[in-house]
């Protein structure tokens, strides 16, 4: 399809839907592709194998309601040609990337990540299989052009070096660093009985914190507990129980340089502050009496801070409000809307489905940088 051309709804829809079915081949661990993509990923990530598969299979998107669909196509928007440029943290955030994209553009072309530029290709090889044709092209250098959209996913120095790089007519349309948080009421447990009680909170929260090692811009950092000083320890040491399982099952990789000194100087913090439960690969901290947030370093490190109520939680969120991506919630009730207006454009998510978000745009829908 030619420069310039505009694309009608149903062909938007067509383009998504070939990049959804190559990913299928990609997840599916009995398919070439699929072998592929867990053998040459095992080699450039720092992720355990069990991760990389965890990853393939459950967050790897391959399908798509239909009114999410709708969302996506009218998220991404028009323009005459996007340059993607992807981040390496989480290697299947491709998927969506590209979708968005190739909704938006006729003419697609994707800067992989130098630290992972496994599955960008395995991709244009899976579209090909099956149509002959290609949505998007590879590059290690892009140039803009007058009226091109830029998609920049990365730190924000990122985004801004190469917003200043484009000229004045180039649409750059930045998605930067973040996290999640989680929100969590005792009070709440106690009156619906034990259904779902803490320990299954606590369950379905680890779910969120294993997937990449917690360095995605979704993975949750801190959990907000509603209740008593006993129910916030409860709680804490529930999660620190849950993440033992879960290193059993999908154990963690290895951690940087920087993320080791971040975690000892995390720990020690915690001496002084809280308490710190110390698994064979996570921390659990716990401030049953907080005067700020103590954000823990990625690598399964998480931080439980006990609370009274919503004016608690915007005093405490006041020096990273900005920075939230999804609100993990035990509801998506009115607690939970009421939390989300502390944090303008984050997505309000079950806790177990952080980091599984609906692919109706975006990952993170906050205002673009």
């Amino acid at each position: 399809m030619m420069r310039g051309a505009e694309l009608s709804r149903a062909e938007r829809e067509a383009r998504v839907g070939a990049i959804l079915r190559a990913a299928r081949r990609i997840s599916d661990p009995h398919d070439t592709l699929g072998i592929e993509a867990r053998r040459t990923l095992a080699a450039v990530t720092s992720l355990s194998l069990a991760s990389i598969e965890l990853a393939l299979l459950r967050h790897l998107e391959t399908d798509v309601a239909p009114s999410d669909l709708d969302k996506l196509v009218t998220r991404a928007g028009s323009a005459p040609r996007v340059l993607v440029v992807l981040s390496a943290n989480v290697f299947t955030g491709i998927v969506r990337a590209v979708a968005l994209a190739v909704a938006a553009a006729p003419s697609v072309v994707v800067r992989p990540s130098s630290r992972e530029a496994v599955l960008a290709p395995l991709l244009v090889r899976a579209i090909a299989d099956q149509q002959n044709s290609s949505l998007f092209d590879l590059a290690t250098n892009l140039e803009p052009m007058p009226f091109d959209h830029v998609h920049v996913y990365g730190r924000r120095e990122t985004i801004a070096a190469i917003r200043a790089s484009c000229p004045a007519d180039v649409t750059v349309r930045g998605h930067g660093p973040g996290f999640g948080v989680a929100l969590v009421s005792a009070d709440a447990c106690a009156h619906r009985g034990s259904a779902p009680d803490l320990q299954t909170l606590a369950e379905r929260l680890s779910w969120d914190i294993v997937p990449f090692d917690q360095r995605g811009c979704l993975s949750p950092r801190f959990a907000f507990v509603e209740g008593s000083r006993e129910d916030a320890e409860r709680f804490a040491a529930s999660l620190a129980v849950e993440l033992e399982k879960r290193e059993k099952e999908v154990p963690r990789g290895a951690l940087t340089d920087q993320e080791r000194s971040e975690s000892s100087l995390y720990r020690q913090t915690l001496q002084a502050v809280g308490q710190c439960h110390e698994g064979v690969a996570s921390t659990v901290g716990v401030d049953v009496d907080p005067r700020a947030i103590v954000l823990p370093p990625t690598g399964r490190h998480f931080h439980v801070v006990r609370v009274t109520g919503a004016d608690e939680m915007a005093h405490l969120l006041a020096p990273c409000r900005g920075a939230i991506t999804c609100i993990g919630a035990d509801d998506a009730g009115v607690r939970a809307a009421r939390f989300a207006a502390l944090a303008p454009g984050a997505r309000i998510l079950p806790l177990g489905d952080m980091q599984r978000p609906p692919l109706d745009g975006p990952v993170d829908l906050r205002e673009m940088l």
